[in-house]
């Protein structure tokens, strides 16, 4: 089985309506959506998405008749969370990840770490359910979980 698979339509459409209504100073850097398909942890916390920003290879064995300089990030997203996601979780995960994005003063791309544990404006943003991350993180670990287990008894 793949470790990666290119993102669907309704992750595409949720990127593209955040971008457009919050983030209409990057809409010009190219990114590629993709779903993860195996869990990943890192500093003992489930990862729910990252942005990582290409290096010159990958930028330039992106490049294709649509992306012609190739892709400046890749957007991955863990396919199990966005499936239990609902309609108000999906733009979070979308927004939380764009917000690592920053163009420096000569139009470099860069990726920049939390100002807090989330973003100022991402806390202004998700007043209404400030922990939805922790409790998508709860569901998608408890799957992971119960699908290791199903594993082992077949």
């Amino acid at each position: 089985m793949h470790r990666y698979e290119n993102a669907d339509d309704s992750l595409t459409e949720v990127f593209l309506d955040v971008l457009e209504k919050h983030f209409p100073t990057i809409q010009n850097l190219s990114i590629k959506l993709l779903f993860d398909l195996k869990k990943r942890i890192s500093k003992g916390q489930l990862v729910l998405a990252s942005i990582e920003l290409t290096s010159p290879k990958i930028k330039f064995f992106s490049k294709d008749n649509v992306v012609l300089e190739g892709y400046d990030f890749i957007m991955i997203v863990d396919q199990k969370a966005w499936e239990l996601s609902g309609e108000a979780t999906r733009p979070r995960i979308i927004r939380h990840e764009l917000r690592h994005v920053f163009v420096d003063e000569k139009g470099d791309p860069k990726v920049v770490g939390h100002e807090i544990e989330d973003f100022y404006a991402e806390v202004q943003l998700n007043k209404d359910d400030p922990e939805w991350r922790v409790k998508l993180g709860v569901l998608v670990r408890d799957v992971y979980e119960q699908e290791k287990f199903l594993v082992k008894e077949n």
